[in-house]
């Protein structure tokens, strides 16, 4: 698998935005609003062909998927801020993975839906912080011959968090990313 940066001067044929929390409201998280601002970006002007897989199951307590709430908060944001001609080409390119329910299992599931497509040049888009563990997992899963993988991290989260004064938050995203990476390489250890 070939591992490439945003500025890779092939096109890629899509983009795999990674979920996270979704409020009782049905509305995405911070972090994830985030990833998704820096995902429509790249779409916007660099990608503008590719579709925009965004991956997420439903958890307890929220109304929708987290893909479906990303979907929703997505088109609402480039209807407002791109025009209506945006938004109808961006509903034609979303592509929903919703039987996730953690980051291994999206890259599990993520990877056979862009297998089913014929899809080969994929980008991960995750925030800086997730993006090493979830590069990793999306690597282990993806047969090399079939997917180049170009990791495309969105890298101002720790920083917002840190200006806005969030340390309480911003430990707690540190400790959960410590926490899965130990659930991660034991599983690994175990051989399972």
């Amino acid at each position: 698998m070939r591992i490439m940066t945003s500025r890779s001067p092939h096109s890629l044929e899509v983009l795999i935005v990674l979920g996270g929390r979704v409020g009782a409201d049905g509305y995405p998280g911070r972090p994830t609003r985030l990833r998704l601002l820096h995902a429509l970006h790249l779409w916007w002007e660099h990608h503008p062909e590719a579709y925009f897989l965004l991956s997420g199951g439903q958890t307890r307590g929220a109304p929708v998927s987290e893909a479906r709430a990303m979907a929703e908060w997505s088109l609402k944001w480039v209807e407002e801020n791109w025009g209506g001609e945006a938004r109808e080409r961006l509903a034609a390119l979303i592509l929903l993975e919703e039987a996730s329910r953690n980051t291994a299992a999206a890259a599990k599931n993520a990877l056979a839906l862009a297998q089913n497509l014929g899809l080969k040049r994929l980008g991960l888009v995750t925030d800086h912080l997730h993006m090493r563990r979830a590069h990793y997992l999306f690597r282990r899963q993806a047969p090399a011959h079939l997917h180049a993988l170009h990791p495309l991290p969105f890298r101002g989260l720790l920083r917002d968090y840190w200006q806005r004064r969030r340390f309480l938050r911003l430990g707690k995203m540190l400790l959960r990313e410590g926490g899965a990476w130990v659930k991660v390489l034991g599983k690994r250890i175990v051989g399972r």
